[in-house]
């Protein structure tokens, strides 16, 4: 019976081993686990914190960028605007000159060279008043109006 006491015991040891090794292997499985998860906690805040910068650097770009944008578009309506009065200016310009065209050409009657002369400074006012300053135009005379900024 000795020899049985010796298995049981011996066994009883082997199974108190066992627990203990299980026990250790299960302690550092566990510190295994908290470490990884602490070391994706860091990375995740990491990351989160490298993409809020990167969105408050995208969004400063973007409040420039829509900025200047606006900038734009303003300087465009500005444009557009003179062009419009620009363009009815000459327009009212080459009606006068046509007008004025007309009437010396129908009062000056046959003098050769003389409306071979008209003709060509009628067609070099033309082309001079599209390097003028605006004028305001009336029946009898050109009044300047304010000028643009260039």
């Amino acid at each position: 019976m000795a020899n049985a006491e010796k298995t049981t015991t011996s066994s009883g040891s082997d199974i108190d081993e066992k627990k203990r090794k299980r026990k250790l292997s299960n302690r550092e499985s566990a510190r295994r686990s908290r470490l990884k998860k602490q070391k994706l906690m860091e990375d995740t805040i990491h990351e989160i914190s490298s993409l809020e910068r990167r969105i408050k650097e995208n969004s400063e770009r973007c409040r420039l960028v829509k900025d200047r944008l606006d900038s734009v578009e303003t300087e465009n309506a500005v444009l557009r605007s003179e062009k419009t009065w620009l363009s009815s200016y000459i327009s009212d310009l080459e009606n006068m000159i046509a007008k004025t065209s007309l009437t010396l050409t129908q009062s000056g009657g046959g003098g050769g060279d003389c409306d071979g002369d008209q003709n060509a400074n009628a067609e070099i006012a033309v082309g001079d008043c599209r390097r003028l300053k605006p004028w305001k135009l009336s029946c009898d005379s050109l009044q300047p109006m304010a000028s643009f900024k260039t």
